[in-house]
């Protein structure tokens, strides 16, 4: 392989991650904690996240809930709802 197609390769994967890095997306997550503070902590995929905030609507939350979160591209987290 040539040295401009290596170079070409590791700038791809470069910028793969770094849209991915700042793009918004949503995944799930499991509830490990309830806080007294209108926050939740949960588990995601990436690890584990704490103090997230959750719509008002998502009134109950219980540990071990399987939740609907969002993450913006400034990395804030939120608890859109568990899942029924």
């Amino acid at each position: 392989m040539s040295l401009a197609k290596s170079l070409a390769d590791a700038v791809q994967r470069a910028a793969n991650r770094a849209v991915e890095q700042r793009a918004a997306s949503w995944s799930l997550a499991r509830v490990t904690v309830v806080n007294s503070n209108g926050t939740v902590d949960i588990d995601t995929a990436r690890g584990p996240v704490a103090g997230v905030r959750r719509l008002k609507s998502y009134s109950a939350p219980a540990v071990n809930d399987v939740v609907k979160v969002s993450r913006n591209a400034d990395g804030n987290w939120i608890v859109d709802g568990a899942l029924a």
